[in-house]
């Protein structure tokens, strides 16, 4: 995900631009997308003119701030979670539907591992086809 100090919005998975205002991400790209430092004014590989615009330059200590907020809320998600699931396990019931599932499951395994090669196959071409269908 990436943040555009441009415009203060996010966009998803790891972009060359801002999908909202146009801007690159800190660097200068040519049209065949090669990436440029910062101050070029003519693309290094294959000599265009045309550059993009990137978007401001943001200081070391914005980036260190991002980096603490960032580690700090993961290892405060992470502590969270840790104490969701200690206090489940504390609860007879959550322990008893843990280790029925865990049974279950281990069984599940067990019978996968039993069934024949060509049917494992079978199953296996089934269950891609139906991905194929679904993406299309």
């Amino acid at each position: 995900m990436q943040y555009c100090h441009q415009c203060g919005r996010l966009t998803s998975g790891e972009p060359m631009f801002c999908q909202f205002c146009g801007r690159s991400y800190d660097v200068k790209l040519c049209p065949r997308l090669h990436p440029n430092p910062r101050y070029a004014e003519v693309c290094s590989q294959c000599g265009s003119r045309e550059l993009s615009t990137p978007q401001p330059k943001v200081s070391f200590w914005w980036r260190v701030a991002q980096f603490l907020v960032r580690v700090v809320t993961a290892i405060f998600l992470v502590y969270l979670s840790l104490a969701v699931l200690v206090m489940a396990l504390g609860m007879p019931q959550v322990q008893n539907a843990l280790i029925g599932l865990a049974i279950l499951l281990g069984l599940l395994w067990w019978l996968w591992s039993e069934l024949p090669d060509w049917l494992r196959k079978f199953v296996r071409r089934r269950l891609q086809r139906k991905e194929r269908n679904h993406e299309r």
